[in-house]
């Protein structure tokens, strides 16, 4: 088979750097003999561009490519109003689903588990009206926990869904396994660090696409590296697609997740204290682990005057 243009063209970076350095440094690559010409001197005044060159080849050979930066734009957004209590305490049950991903820390994920004993069956109260705290807790190994994600967006009566766990690199939430992917992406190559070679591929959205969000108001906390840039555009598409009052709450820089369960724990206690949205956030950001994480707000629904009027009080 004949060899392809393009490594035909790679074929020949290679030899023109090889012969480029041969050059630098005084090597004659044309005679039977490599004449050396003050080799230890040009070498010595060459040292940090012999360096450069050396990894450009090494990176060359290897396929890598520089890592990129995710866009971060909206770090120091802080949003106005609340969330929309009301509605989410209306039918007396406060439903809130909390999926694990795939490869995250079992000390983190028991860490939460007395916190959820406690508050599983509190009732709280919204404007008079009691509501009784339901949490469910998903993890990988639960039984087919990419279903059980799909299937509590898309049921009305579930008020958050909380995922904490990788971002894939932008593929889409992992479950079961590290290729067991809720693909939600928006669209943008994907390198994927887990193999070597890096793999690359599209970070497309059918999953997403296929799931009917319900005309209920909830919240979707995306809690995974760099969620905002990599999920924002795909799934506020969705929500106005299905037309669905979603709030989607997302996440700058990459997330340490050994600590996840202290801020899922701030969350849901700023939700059953009826917290707005800045206050919310300043706790969210206000946990420092090894890095710093801003929460991002940009709700797409916004109630009435009318219907937001009585203030929320908890008994």
């Amino acid at each position: 088979a004949k060899p392809s243009l393009k490594k035909v063209r790679k074929f020949t970076k290679i030899v023109s750097c090889i012969i480029f350095i041969f050059k630098l440094f005084g090597l004659d690559c044309r005679k039977s003999k490599y004449i050396m010409t003050s080799w230890l001197q040009r070498v010595k005044k060459h040292r940090y561009l012999l360096f450069f060159l050396a990894m450009g080849v090494i990176f060359f050979l290897n396929g890598a490519r520089p890592k990129k930066e995710p866009l971060r734009t909206h770090s120091h957004f802080v949003p106005k109003g609340r969330p929309w209590y009301e509605a989410m305490f209306s039918d007396g049950i406060l439903r809130i689903g909390v999926f694990w991903g795939w490869d995250h820390p079992r000390e983190t994920i028991e860490s939460a588990f007395p916190a959820f004993d406690i508050l599983n069956g509190k009732a709280v109260y919204c404007n008079g009206k009691k509501a009784v705290i339901e949490i469910g807790n998903i993890t990988q190994v639960s039984k087919n926990p990419l279903e059980l994600f799909k299937a509590a967006l898309e049921d009305p009566s579930i008020d958050v869904v909380i995922y904490s766990g990788h971002a894939r690199y932008g593929g889409g939430m992992a479950f079961a396994e590290r290729d067991d992917i809720f693909r939600s992406g928006n669209g943008e190559i994907v390198e994927d660090r887990h193999t070597k070679p890096f793999q690359y591929f599209q970070a497309t959205s059918e999953d997403l696409d296929s799931t009917k969000f319900p005309q209920s108001y909830r919240i979707v906390l995306l809690n995974c590296c760099d969620s905002e840039a990599h999920f924002r555009k795909s799934w506020t598409r969705r929500f106005k697609e299905c037309g669905a009052p979603i709030d989607l709450l997302t996440v700058e820089f990459p997330v340490y997740n050994l600590y996840d369960h202290i801020r899922i724990l701030n969350f849901i206690q700023d939700l059953i204290t009826f917290e707005n949205w800045k206050t919310i956030k300043t706790h969210y950001d206000s946990e420092v682990h090894k890095r710093k994480n801003r929460l991002v707000m940009a709700p797409i629904f916004s109630p009435s005057p009318e219907t937001v009027a009585a203030s929320p009080k908890e008994e």
